[in-house]
């Protein structure tokens, strides 16, 4: 069965082909160009984490290099602001937990 059992000129065929192979070329160049990203991320966050782990090695008071970072002191519960319970997710009879 070719295209001519359908009806299909020579024309119509060639743009299919090169509507198909748009769109095999665009999903391609986004999966490459998120590969890249996450390649790039990943090596990012893996230079935080040895400069992270230089740092505290390094420093005297392990504390001292986590001065970004909230302290205990900071949150609600440690401060006698009161305490947080999770909520209680309801469990349905139908077998199908969340």
């Amino acid at each position: 069965m070719t295209y001519r059992s359908r009806g299909r000129s020579v024309f119509e065929v060639v743009l299919a082909i090169c509507f198909v192979t748009f769109l095999v070329g665009f999903i391609t160049v986004l999966c490459i160009g998120n590969y890249f990203r996450a390649k790039r991320a990943q090596e990012r966050q893996r230079q935080r984490r040895l400069q992270k782990v230089g740092q505290e090695a390094g420093s005297a008071h392990p504390t001292s290099s986590r001065s970004g970072y909230a302290t205990d002191s900071s949150y609600p519960s440690a401060a006698g602001g009161g305490s947080y319970e999770a909520p209680s997710v309801a469990r349905g009879g139908n077998g199908v937990s969340a």
